[in-house]
């Protein structure tokens, strides 16, 4: 498949997804959210919230939480799931190894301290002035709405250069926020 539909991948790919986990802090009263600059790895050199993969027995929330702490040094308190993302990698060369189910959350609360590791560099950002040319292309369709309350559940197919080429997205009042 060269580029092709999202139904395609979904249909293809859908039942061997990896899971992974997104964590953004939101401080609700300066209305900023913690985005970190991944300095190593998979999306180096672009913002996004703390995260990765699930080791060998983990949960999905247990991840979550290991992954924060790892990468921007503080322990989620109070979250709630804000959606889940599923990312097909195709284009002129298919990556299915990048596929993934990505359960987002959203802490509104946490112990430790906001902290840089070597994997991630934290920084606090306005709501309102998220730097969406910096984070990878899917964000602008979804982390605002995300950001606002609502769950979204999506599909994206990214082409060559990581562009969005396709999607799948819908989004609902979240039942899960507080």
């Amino acid at each position: 498949m060269d580029g092709g539909k999202i139904s395609d991948y979904i249909d293809k790919y859908s039942d061997s997804l990896r899971d992974v986990t997104l964590c953004y802090f939101v401080d609700k009263k300066k209305s900023e959210v913690l985005l970190a600059m991944k300095k190593r790895g998979f999306g180096q050199g672009k913002l996004n919230g703390a995260g990765g993969k699930l080791k060998a027995g983990e949960t999905v929330e247990e991840a979550m939480i290991r992954e924060s702490v790892e990468e921007v040094g503080v322990r989620p308190k109070s979250y709630y799931k804000a959606g889940t993302l599923r990312f097909y990698f195709g284009g002129s060369n298919p990556k299915s190894e990048f596929n993934q189910r990505v359960h987002v959350y959203i802490a509104e609360e946490w112990d430790g301290e906001i902290s840089e590791s070597e994997e991630m560099e934290p920084k606090w950002f306005k709501i309102s002035s998220i730097p969406l040319d910096m984070m990878w292309d899917d964000d602008k369709y979804w982390l605002p709405y995300v950001l606002n309350g609502k769950f979204v559940d999506a599909h994206f197919l990214f082409g060559d250069s990581n562009k969005v080429t396709d999607m799948k997205i819908s989004y609902k009042a979240n039942a899960d926020k507080n």
